[in-house]
């Protein structure tokens, strides 16, 4: 039982540490979001970045 109950806690581990894997490529594909390269806020419509006219 103890076997049991270890693995399967190590297999929920495993899923947890996939599920916080974030790859570039693969999180703009899924947002479709393009990011400010100052802040790191996502970039709505066409004009800059709010963070530009602030500093």
């Amino acid at each position: 039982m103890i076997k049991v109950v270890t693995f399967f806690l190590i297999f929920i581990v495993v899923l947890a540490m996939f599920g916080r894997l974030r790859l570039p490529w693969r999180e703009e594909k899924r947002t479709g979001a393009k990011r400010c390269p100052d802040c790191g806020r996502p970039l709505i419509g066409k004009g800059p970045c709010a963070c530009r006219g602030s500093a």
